[in-house]
């Protein structure tokens, strides 16, 4: 079963001053987040990725062709023009890197790597570029296959705190602070999708989220696998620092592989 990446958008909201990065080869440690995501869905057996590409995709094709080779013992004869690999440690990975376009939005990027879905499966994983978790992949596709649901979404609660300001008669009356309410979640980003789903889009389709999710919504098409476990996305400076900081002192619930 293979897993569709979207990495194609620019990701603004993490950048600093002069760094054009995509945000998903922004780093989390040594590796850009990605290669963390790959690595959790490798974990419970998945080995062929799809990467949708848009942005500075000629970033993300250089990365994944030096990272083939970055773990690999070589033996290389000058005068012969030789090259030997004598030991190979890397992962066992196939990555399918597709010009989605640059300005394309989720809908169409998915439809655009509709031929590459052509293992046995009848369904595929699906994610954003931009998130880590400890989810359990095994037990969110089993959950998609016990409901019979054409699309299944993770979800998470977020504490999300706010700072909201009342006002009267044009003068601020005090702040408080928000959360959201404890019954209320948000979509994690780590899904399955059933290929029929596919028919629905065109290459010029707009968002996943309007036009699949939004829609299926209606006709009770859409489950939800509901993760209590550690989920973080990384669309701010802050939020990467926190990852890293995790990382760094040995606790950073996503990597549930060995090094």
């Amino acid at each position: 079963m293979k897993c569709v990446i979207f990495a194609g958008g620019k990701g603004s909201r993490i950048k600093v001053e002069n760094d054009t990065t995509p945000k998903p080869l922004v780093t989390v440690g040594e590796e850009p987040i990605i290669w963390h995501i790959m690595k959790i869905y490798y974990y419970y057996g998945v080995k062929e990725f799809i990467i949708c590409l848009g942005y500075k995709q000629e970033e993300f094709k250089k990365y994944f062709i030096n990272l083939m080779n970055k773990k690999k013992d070589l033996n290389l004869d000058f005068k012969n023009n030789d090259i030997h690999i004598i030991n190979d440690n890397s992962e066992d990975w196939k990555i399918t890197l597709v010009d989605t376009g640059l300005d394309t939005q989720t809908g169409g990027r998915l439809k655009r790597v509709e031929r590459y879905l052509d293992d046995d499966s009848d369904c595929f994983f699906l994610t954003y570029a931009d998130a880590v978790s400890d989810i359990n992949i095994k037990n969110l596709y089993q959950f998609h296959k016990n409901n019979s649901s054409l699309v299944t979404i993770s979800v998470v609660k977020r504490k999300e705190r706010f700072g909201v300001v009342e006002i009267r008669n044009n003068k601020v009356d005090y702040f408080r602070e928000k959360f959201l309410k404890d019954d209320e979640w948000i979509n994690a980003g780590f899904m399955v999708i059933n290929k029929a789903v596919l028919k629905e889009l065109n290459p010029d389709s707009e968002s996943f989220e309007k036009e699949i999710l939004e829609k299926f919504v209606l006709t009770n098409q859409v489950a939800a696998y509901k993760h209590l476990g550690f989920w973080q996305c990384m669309d701010f400076q802050s939020e990467r620092e926190y990852l890293n900081k995790l990382l760094k002192i040995g606790k950073a619930p996503w990597k549930v592989w060995d090094d």
